[in-house]
């Protein structure tokens, strides 16, 4: 059973947001018809900025849930709103129950979103993709949603303290579907080519500045790549 969220503040929240954010960051978003209306889905976006959420959330049609990690929630009012909107908290050391936590919002026909670097980028390059997110698609079946986020690392960046003015946008894919293993052990090299094909079409989604390195990228896949 999942956790019970509150409904009326997300709303509230996420009014109170879009206008801020057009207003602050000039924000667009784009591909907004990519999103499936109903349905388990999972949102799979690269990572820039603790922006990155909320620039999200307001412009998809749907109550979202977040993976984040537990360390953001110590501070009582951002943890007390996290808990309230449904926020999925990852604690390194637990973390089957935030998988099982996930897979029950999207067994519900919830939306996860989830960051598959696991951390922002100090480059401003996409980085490698973990497997979670191949483990929540396989284990859901739900639809992924290839999702990239551009400029929210120069308006808050990872060393700064300080949210400045300027331009985001989001761009949605096309949603993927995967071979849904419910029960029984996921081999690991077929994760391990799921999550090249999620970062695969995020890297489509983002401008060439954004991309990995090519040598960089033959490293993180040099299994899967191998014949």
């Amino acid at each position: 059973m999942t956790p019970p969220f509150n409904r009326p503040l997300y709303a509230a929240s996420k009014a109170l947001l879009i206008g801020a954010s057009k207003l602050m960051f000039r924000l667009k978003h784009e591909g907004v018809e990519n999103v499936p209306r109903e349905g388990g889905l999972i949102i799979a976006s690269n990572h820039q900025s603790h922006l990155d959420p909320p620039m999200i959330g307001v412009g998809v049609p749907r109550h979202i849930h977040f993976v984040a990690k537990r360390e953001l929630a110590k501070n009582r009012l951002l943890g007390w709103f996290m808990r309230q909107v449904g926020t999925i908290l990852v604690d390194r050391s637990q973390g089957r129950e935030a998988v099982e936590t996930a897979l029950g919002y999207l067994g519900a026909g919830g939306t996860v979103v989830i960051f598959p670097e696991g951390t922002r980028t100090r480059t401003g390059r996409l980085n490698r993709g973990h497997k979670g997110v191949a483990v929540l698609a396989h284990r859901s079946g739900a639809n992924v949603l290839p999702t990239c986020i551009i400029g929210a690392d120069k308006c808050f960046p990872v060393n700064s303290r300080a949210i400045r003015p300027g331009r985001i946008t989001v761009r949605f894919g096309e949603p993927m579907r995967f071979e849904h293993h419910l029960e029984g052990i996921i081999p690991e090299d077929l994760l391990a080519q799921t999550t090249k094909k999620i970062m695969d079409a995020i890297e489509e989604l983002v401008p060439p500045e954004m991309r990995p390195l090519p040598e960089e990228k033959v490293k993180w896949y040099r299994r899967e790549d191998t014949p």
